[in-house]
């Protein structure tokens, strides 16, 4: 990924509790490893973010359900294909489980 905007993603991190941190740099990692083009990770990253820091059932249902419209997007798009498009939306339904395992109460 491009040097500024690795440190833009990052940069996000710091407003996060160290536990969602955690979970952010895991969901990044993720779909770094699905090598796409930089303009598509920093498009979906924040989305992941929001994901790791979701407080309740309800913040992450929305921040998982607006993650998963962006894929939709990128496919309708012909940005992705479907493939790539399945594994980004992998990445986001474990991100969605790991956030859902912390959560107070669960």
């Amino acid at each position: 990924m491009a040097t500024d905007r690795v440190s833009l993603i990052h940069f996000d991190k710091l407003s996060m509790s160290p536990a969602a941190a955690d979970r952010f740099q895991k969901a990044l990692d993720a779909l770094e490893a699905l090598k796409l083009q930089d303009r598509y990770v920093y498009l979906i990253a924040p989305y992941l973010g929001d994901i790791a820091d979701a407080s309740d059932t309800e913040q992450l249902a929305t921040a998982l359900e607006q993650g998963l419209r962006v894929v939709d997007e990128l496919l309708a798009a012909h940005s992705v294909t479907k493939v790539k498009a399945g594994e980004v939306r992998q990445v986001f339904n474990t991100a969605g489980e790991r956030a859902r395992a912390e959560l107070p109460g669960q």
